[in-house]
């Protein structure tokens, strides 16, 4: 029996390319599966990156402007800071009714005003030049006042030509430079003060104004608002200007600079207006009437005790003060004169002490009172058609010269209303009034 060799199985090379074909093909296969996954995730990533770009983009665009907007902000911070930094405002407060401009610039009407204007500002820029060496900066000018009560102060002390170009002195003032202001603030009160401190206070405030200048020297009514100004810490700024050559008690004591301006301002007070100028007139006028022929004038008595006390009485200060001075003038004496008979029917109103106004035996007793202010407050105004002593009733002169002892049972006007010129002429009118103790023989104290 034929012996046969077991059945065994072998591999050829072409299925050994066949299994690793197919092997090859399913990681083929694989591979295109995770490909395609691949692509997939790859778009998604995609598309957040253009999301995120966008946004990234957008969030940039952002950071500029906000970049832009920061460096504006600190371009304008820095404007700001050298703007506060740098202050280029000078003021000038001028209390126009105690610091009051020279009559001779004010007689030039407006060309007085623009040359006061250019002294004032040019001697404030030297100051400051050779002080501080500053010289860019704006000048602000305030002058506040009462016209009408200036303007009358003017005329009562001679100065008719200044009153009656004040106006144009303002206005020309005015003109002089935009900032340049002159203010008429009435008659009210302290009116000017309390604009001049109310500015002060807020010009000393602001970081912008270097300097104040205080022109508001005469009246030691600012005394507590500069010291109060002094303790805040505002010292530096002020600087005093002076209108008299006479600084008020108070504010001397300040120890602040001071600015003078010769000839910009009147340098002293102006002397009181009223009885004393009045009164001198009236009596060097019933000195000088010519006297009945044959009288002589008596020799001057001993002064006896009750002599003395006539006299003292017969002496009375020059009037109430002006609005710029508070000080007394000194006393004059009363002198009187003999006169004729005829001569006293001439007496001006008020002055016809032999009337009705005043008894015979009143009359020898007549002696000044105190004194009653320069400037009445009269409600009645004159008739400009007829003279004084033809207004009816006719102004008591003895009221608007000296004081009248029978008040509102004078048979004269008191409540007039009068400027200088009424004034003038009551005083012309007054010269030609007779002495009626001297006129009676009864000796006269002089």
């Amino acid at each position: 029996m034929a012996h046969n060799p077991p059945h065994t199985t072998t591999t050829g090379p072409r299925d050994l390319v066949d299994v690793y074909l197919g092997k090859l093909r399913e990681e083929f296969h694989s591979t295109l599966d995770q490909s395609s996954e691949y692509r997939e995730q790859l778009s998604t990533v995609q598309k957040e990156l253009a999301v995120y770009k966008r946004a990234f983009d957008d969030l940039q665009l952002e950071k500029d402007k906000l970049g832009e907007l920061k460096a504006n902000t600190e371009k304008r911070c820095e404007e700001l800071e050298k703007n506060q930094i740098k202050a280029n405002r000078v003021v000038a407060l001028i209390d126009g009714d105690g610091a009051i401009f020279d009559t001779t610039l004010i007689r030039q009407g407006q060309t007085g005003g623009h040359d006061a204007a250019k002294m004032l500002a040019d001697h404030i820029k030297s100051h400051l030049f050779s002080t501080a060496g500053a010289s860019d900066f704006q000048l602000w000018v305030y002058v506040f006042l009462n016209k009408r009560g200036l303007s009358d102060t003017l005329g009562r002390h001679g100065e008719i030509v200044a009153r009656n170009k004040f106006e144009d002195f303002i206005i020309g003032f005015n003109q002089a430079a935009e900032r340049f202001m002159m203010v008429d603030v009435g008659n009210a009160k302290e009116a000017a003060d309390a604009k001049i401190k109310a500015i002060l206070e807020n010009e000393l405030r602001m970081p912008q104004t270097m300097k104040v200048l205080f022109g508001g020297c005469h009246d030691n009514g600012y005394v507590t608002s500069l010291r109060s100004h002094i303790t805040a810490g505002f010292k530096d700024k002020i600087i005093l200007l002076p209108g008299y050559t006479e600084v008020a008690n108070g504010i001397s004591d300040l120890d602040i600079p001071l600015l003078t301006i010769p000839d910009l301002f009147v340098p002293e007070k102006f002397a009181p207006v009223g009885m004393a100028a009045t009164n001198m007139a009236v009596s060097t006028a019933w000195a000088t009437v010519p006297m009945k022929k044959g009288a002589t004038l008596p020799e001057k008595a001993a002064v006896t005790p009750q002599k003395k006390e006539v006299i003292q009485e017969s002496t009375f200060p020059s009037g109430s003060p002006d609005p710029e001075t508070n000080r007394s003038s000194p006393r004059f004496p009363l002198a009187w004169a003999r006169v004729s008979p005829r001569q006293r029917s001439t007496s001006p109103p008020g002055l016809d002490w032999g009337g009705s106004s005043e008894s015979s035996e009143d009359a020898d007793e007549i002696l000044p009172g105190p004194p009653v202010p320069a400037i009445h407050k009269g409600t009645r105004h004159i008739n400009p058609k007829l003279a004084l002593t033809k207004q009816n009733p006719p102004p008591c002169t003895l009221f608007y010269l000296a004081n009248c002892r029978h008040g509102t049972d004078c048979k004269y006007g008191h409540d007039y209303i009068l400027n200088s010129e009424h004034y003038a002429e009551i005083q012309e009118n007054a010269k030609k009034a007779p002495c009626p103790t001297t006129n009676k023989g009864t000796p006269s104290v002089r």
